[in-house]
């Protein structure tokens, strides 16, 4: 695929994953992997609220509890985005 419009497949499946993890492989027409991703990005998100201070002083010294979760939630973030724009170039 080369051109205009290979290239508009991309920036579109990469925007998708960009805005939550899964949604540039439903662009991609890969259900299987969105699912995965969807789920992960889900089940993080919730830990990440769930470990997530309510006052706002809080968040300045960050536990485990947090870190952890936010960077696995990035991880597979990235993860989803680079895989959407490699295999929209397909």
């Amino acid at each position: 695929m080369t051109g205009p419009s290979a290239r508009r497949r991309k920036t579109v499946a990469l925007i998708l994953s960009g805005i939550f993890p899964g949604l540039g492989q439903f662009y991609n027409r890969q259900p299987i992997k969105a699912m995965v991703f969807l789920a992960l990005g889900i089940v993080l998100s919730w830990l990440v609220s769930r470990a997530a201070p309510t006052d706002a002083d809080a968040l300045t010294r960050p536990g485990a509890a947090l870190v952890v979760p936010l960077c696995a939630l990035l991880a597979v973030s990235l993860w989803s985005v680079i895989d959407a724009w490699r295999t929209a170039a397909r």
